[in-house]
C-alpha cells in the first residue's frame, strides 16, 4: 500500500481539461467552468481523478513479481467511480494497493486501486480501478478475482456520434498533467515497445471520450456522472480523429471510440448517470 499527497490547483484543473480537448474552441463560453478560473461555476471535470492518482513508481516493484521493461506494460482498462467533486485549491490523499494479480500466460495483469479523499474531512472523493498489462512475464498460474465485464456496442445506429480532433503534439500538452512516460513523445522510446512512432497516452483518449459522453448527455452538470470504464483496444496516433459512437440505454451510455482514419476501435466501455440520460 503506498499513500501519497496531492495539491489540487486551479493550474492542475485547467492543463487536465486542455488536455482533453476542452476549449478546442477558445469562445465556446460552456468550456470556461473547466479551463478558466474566473468562471462563476469553476471546477474540475470528475476524471481528473486520474492524473491525481497513478503518481506512485511502487507498483513497478512488487515483491514476487519479476522485474520488467517499462516500456513492455500497457494500459488495459480504466474504470472511475465518482463520489463527490475533487474541490480546487484542496489537498487530496490518495492510496494505492495491489489489488489483484492475473497470469495471462506470456502476460500479467496487474489490478491497481486508487482511493481519493479529502485530506481535511476524509471524505471519499473517487475509487479508480486500473488495469495493466505487462507483457513478457506471466506462467504463476493465478487467475485472480477482479470482473469488469464490458459489452461489445449495439449493433444498431449510435443515438449520438461525435468526432474529436486530437493535436499532433497531443502528447506533448497532456504529459504536463503527470505521466511522463517517454513512450509518448520519444521515438527512442516508443520503438522499444514496439511503435514506430510515440503513441497518445490512453488516457487522454479517455478523458476525451468522457467529454463527448458528457457533452451529448448530461453538459448541464458533471458531476451526475457516477461511473466511466474504458478497455484500451488499441493505441492512438497523436493527430488522429477520434469517433465517439454513444448508445443509451437508461441511466447508462455505451460507448465505443474509434479512429476516423484507420477506422481502428481503441476504446470502448460505458458510463452510468445519476438520473436519465437526455437525449
Amino acid at each position: 500500500m503506498t499513500d501519497y499527497e496531492v495539491f489540487v490547483d486551479n493550474r492542475e484543473v485547467i492543463l487536465y481539461s486542455l488536455g482533453i480537448g476542452f476549449q478546442r474552441d477558445p469562445m465556446n463560453a460552456a468550456d470556461y467552468d473547466f479551463t478558466y478560473e474566473n468562471a462563476e461555476n469553476f471546477q474540475s471535470f470528475p476524471t481528473i481523478a486520474v492524473i491525481l492518482a497513478h503518481s506512485s513508481t511502487a507498483m513497478l516493484d512488487i515483491p514476487g513479481v519479476p522485474k520488467f521493461n517499462p516500456m513492455m506494460l500497457l494500459h488495459g482498462e480504466e474504470k472511475v467511480e465518482v463520489y463527490s467533486p475533487i474541490a480546487v485549491d484542496s489537498t487530496v490523499v490518495v492510496t494505492e494497493t495491489l489489488f489483484d494479480l492475473q497470469d495471462k500466460g506470456k502476460a500479467t495483469v496487474m489490478v491497481v486501486l486508487s482511493e481519493i479523499k479529502d485530506k481535511e474531512t476524509g471524505e471519499l472523493k473517487a475509487k479508480i480501478f486500473m488495469n495493466l498489462f505487462v507483457r513478457g512475464i506471466g506462467g504463476f498460474g493465478r487467475k485472480g478475482e477482479y470482473k469488469n465485464p464490458i459489452e461489445n456496442a449495439p449493433k444498431s445506429a449510435p443515438h449520438k456520434s461525435s468526432e474529436e480532433k486530437t493535436d499532433a503534439n497531443q502528447a506533448f500538452l497532456y504529459r504536463l498533467c503527470g505521466d511522463r512516460n517517454p513512450l509518448h513523445v520519444d521515438p527512442a522510446m516508443s520503438s522499444m515497445g514496439g511503435f514506430e512512432v510515440p503513441i497518445l497516452h490512453g488516457l487522454c483518449t479517455y478523458g476525451t471520450t468522457a467529454r463527448a459522453v458528457f457533452q451529448a448527455f448530461f453538459k448541464e452538470d458533471a458531476m451526475r456522472l457516477e461511473t466511466i470504464s474504458g478497455r484500451f483496444t488499441s493505441h492512438v496516433f497523436p493527430g488522429e480523429t477520434l469517433v465517439v459512437d454513444m448508445w443509451k440505454e437508461g441511466n447508462k451510455i455505451i460507448f465505443n471510440t474509434k479512429t476516423k482514419e484507420r477506422g481502428k476501435v481503441v476504446l470502448k466501455g460505458y458510463a452510468t448517470i445519476k438520473g436519465e440520460a437526455k437525449m
